[in-house]
């Protein structure tokens, strides 16, 4: 259905109000077109920058249906991409390492636990074997404390043993003494004599 009339409408991207001509309404409807949000002076303009797309990084001219970057500046991200990539791998492998130095180092570290805590109930063993011979040395002086009266009763008596030898040796000493002054002065002969008178008394 054609329009009769001209009609006014607000412009979507710069909100200014357009006129749209009875000439153009009618033209939009023979193409099957809704009738244009735009006015004239942006529907020129964004059809101009449809056509000349430049590029996003350097702004250089593209043609049109391109991509968003030149060649150059694709190239370029590509690079910088691929060396990031490159980087991050680095990171990972450094971090990789270091875990593994990680866990080795925890390895050695049970390790030396296990050894300190070997080390620690042998030491312990050692603590209670000493412990019980401490208490065997305790109750032997114990047990001596309750044998020191036989001791001192059997000291007591090889004392008295010994001052009875020592007068036993005085008294030997001392007839020794006597018998060699009674005979010092007595020949050969006359003991010889004394000892037949004395053989003979006892054969009678």
């Amino acid at each position: 259905m054609l329009k009769d009339a001209d009609i006014n409408l607000t412009c979507r991207q710069c909100g200014k109000e357009f006129v749209l001509t009875r000439a153009e309404q009618e033209f939009y409807e023979l193409k099957g077109f809704s009738l244009p949000s735009r006015c004239k002076k942006c529907r020129s303009t964004r059809q101009t920058q449809l056509q000349h797309l430049v590029c996003s990084q350097c702004g250089t001219e593209l043609e049109k249906g391109t991509s968003l970057y030149c060649t150059a500046c694709l190239e370029s991200a590509h690079l910088e991409l691929e060396q990031k990539t490159k980087q991050i791998k680095m990171a990972a492998s450094a971090t990789r390492t270091k875990l593994e130095a990680s866990e080795s180092q925890k390895a050695e570290l049970a390790e030396l636990l296990r050894q300190k805590e070997q080390l620690v109930a042998e030491l312990e063993g050692e603590v209670n074997r000493l412990s019980e011979d401490l208490d065997k040395v305790q109750q032997f002086y114990a047990a001596a404390g309750w044998l020191q009266p036989a001791l001192d009763d059997i000291g007591k008596r090889l004392g008295d043993l010994e001052h009875a030898q020592r007068e036993i040796t005085s008294k030997m000493l001392q007839t020794i003494r006597i018998m060699q002054e009674r005979y010092e002065n007595i020949s050969l002969l006359e003991m010889i004599k004394r000892n037949l008178r004395q053989s003979l008394k006892e054969g009678a």
